[in-house]
């Protein structure tokens, strides 16, 4: 560096006797004047002169705030307790290597200097455990210290506390909200959390940058993290929606109770604090350092921190690892359920049409239009409501919820027998067949219906017709096919088709109770009983729609086990297994000319003998040319 003034070496006694002597040396030759660390430090400075300090961070502080406004120019060398002006200034952590870059840089700049209380901050100021935690100076040279450190940092997770803070900004009207962590730093690059928030380079801009955490739960805090991490800069607006930032150049933060915040490693105490940013300072920045002299806007992001009552109510506990909505929040969810609980005038002409057109494309064995039926069916709607009801143990909302379903389910029963008496048709069809014989697969089209119709009630940007859609798939058309049972006295088709309409009202009020808890609609301590509840009358029926799989299952290795087999230059094709006790199939033979009592035998014969019991056979015949 290029400077008419003297070079001043200023200098930790006891670490610069721990240098190597050559290391020392060098120091000495290359300054012109050398002077050990005194808390009252007289010199005689200059404007060109260059101080290059060999400080721990608490000696920079004090000897910074002398050597300000003196005009001459500050370099910096790394020191064994530094760490803080290593991070804040990007410094080579080889103290030879820095002092080197502090005399051959030709550049010298004048920072924003970050104040708090008039102190100066060398890297960061953070409120909270986690904060704290994430900032300090933790690597480690070997993965055991890592694998400590993580756990000391998912011990804290559990301790998370929000507290009340009030934000002074500049001439704008102070606001109070409740924050689990705060941090402020001079630039975007000071801390490892600001570099994940902040993609700017150095700034030069007058602005110090305050970060405002407000988690709603610890999952939400991790998962944040992760998509930032591992999913990159475009997810940070959406991952960090709890996240309060401001960038200004004077800040002042108050709390009515005493707390606790760290500053450069210092833990310490007050109520009230002072941010500003001074300049005054000239400093030999590190080879690595782009400062950006910008003009940077300010910013006043507060719009995701807890307002209102949500504020009082989030600081009242710990935080806890499922988000938890508000009173405040759920207020509007609630108004809605409730409604839909009722078996209004509408509920009741659209499940009367549902049914109507479900059991009309049964007998008329049209897909389309049985469709059609469950984009009709409104029993989405008091089925969310019991699931709300089940989890907050809400008796009044499980009471109504419930009506209003059995009222569904006796139009459906009504319409589905009249329909059924009047209509000239008795046989099965595909569409009533492949409905009773309810098996564990059916569980799960029921268990992902219910998580969808309450998630898009937890969500308004979500199309409510999208959930009725995904509910009424699993309830209108058993219903009418269970109707069209009893109006045949089939008990078989009534209590198979019965069986699972019950196994998907369960498995989806069971869902929904589960989706709202992890949506933060409720408590777990609250949710408990229900959810519980819920949960055994799932398993006990899980007991028949198993042992319903194992029969698909050992249906369809009959069905692989005989299909496209070759007897005797006869083809079977189009296996299927339509009646037990005794085995019933329905098959096609594929031959060149009609076979004869004997050759239908001997196939049937062969049958028997691959599967292992005695079969009756419904024989189709298709002459091959």
């Amino acid at each position: 560096m290029q400077n008419s003034g003297k070079r001043i070496l200023i200098y930790d006694d006891e670490a610069f006797s721990a240098l190597k002597e050559s290391t020392q040396g060098i120091f000495i030759e290359k300054t012109d004047h050398q002077t050990p660390f005194l808390e009252n430090l007289s010199l005689d400075l200059k404007e060109g002169d260059t101080c290059i300090l060999f400080l721990s961070d608490d000696q920079l502080k004090i000897t910074i705030n002398e050597i300000k406004n003196t005009g001459c120019t500050i370099g910096f060398v790394s020191h064994p307790k530094s760490s803080n002006a290593i991070n804040g200034f990007s410094l080579n952590k080889d103290p030879e290597k820095s002092f080197s870059e502090a005399l051959e840089s030709e550049r010298a700049i004048e920072p924003d200097l970050l104040l708090c209380n008039d102190e100066i901050i060398l890297n960061y100021f953070a409120v909270g455990e986690i904060m704290s935690f994430l900032s300090s100076n933790g690597n480690k040279a070997n993965i055991f210290g890592k694998v400590k450190r993580f756990f000391q940092f998912a011990k804290k997770l559990k301790n998370i506390r929000a507290s009340l803070f009030t934000f002074k900004v500049e001439d704008k009207d102070e606001f109070e909200t409740a924050i689990t962590d705060i941090l402020v730093v001079q630039h975007g690059k000071n801390s490892m959390v600001s570099r994940i928030l902040s993609e700017e380079k150095y700034s030069n801009n007058g602005l110090l940058y305050c970060f405002i955490f407000s988690p709603r739960s610890i999952l939400q805090l991790i998962k944040a993290y992760f998509l930032k991490l591992f999913l990159g800069a475009e997810q940070k607006n959406q991952a960090f929606n709890f996240l309060g930032e401001l960038k200004v150049s004077e800040l002042k933060l108050s709390s009515n109770n005493e707390f606790s915040y760290d500053v450069d490693g210092l833990i310490k105490s007050t109520t009230e604090l002072n941010f500003r940013i001074e300049k005054g300072v000239k400093i030999i920045p590190a080879k690595t350092v782009e400062f950006e002299e910008s003009e940077t806007k300010k910013v006043f992001k507060i719009n995701n921190l807890p307002q209102g009552t949500v504020k009082k109510e989030v600081a009242r506990k710990r935080l806890p690892w499922i988000s938890h909505a508000s009173t405040e929040e759920y207020k509007d969810l609630f108004t809605q359920l409730r409604e839909n609980s009722r078996p209004s005038q509408n509920y009741v002409v659209l499940m009367t049409l549902s049914v109507i057109l479900a059991t009309l494309g049964i007998f008329a064995n049209s897909s389309p239009v049985i469709i059609g039926a469950m984009i009709l069916a409104p029993l989405m709607s008091p089925i969310i409501s019991l699931s709300m009801g089940v989890l907050r143990q809400d008796r009044s909302l499980i009471k109504r919820s419930l009506i209003t379903v059995v009222v569904g389910l006796f139009i459906g029963y009504l319409f589905a027998i009249i329909l059924t008496f009047i209509t000239p048709i008795n046989n099965m069809n595909i569409e009533i067949t492949s409905r009773i014989k309810p098996n564990i697969i059916d569980l799960g089209i029921a268990v992902i219906s219910g998580a969808a119709g309450a998630y898009a009630h937890s969500r308004e940007e979500i199309a409510k017709t999208l959930a009725g859609v995904a509910i009424s798939v699993a309830l209108v058309p058993p219903l009418a096919v269970s109707g069209i049972g009893i109006a045949w006295l089939n008990w078989e088709v009534f209590f198979g088709a019965f069986l699972l309409v019950i196994t998907n009202l369960t498995g989806m009020v069971l869902a929904g109770a589960l989706t709202f808890l992890f949506t933060g609609y409720s408590p777990f301590r609250l949710a408990r009983k229900g959810v519980l509840i819920s949960f055994f009358v799932v398993l006990s029926l899980s007991v028949p729609l198993g042992y319903g799989f194992f029969k698909v299952v050992q249906e369809n290795q009959i069905i692989q086990s005989v299909n496209h087999k070759k007897i005797n230059n006869i083809e079977i094709e189009n296996v299927k297994v339509i009646g037990n006790k005794p085995l019933m199939m329905s098959l096609d033979l594929i031959v060149k000319e009609y076979p004869t009592e004997v050759e239908i035998e001997n196939v049937k014969q062969k049958i028997s003998k691959i599967i292992g019991e005695e079969v009756e056979l419904e024989i189709g015949i298709r002459l091959r040319r």
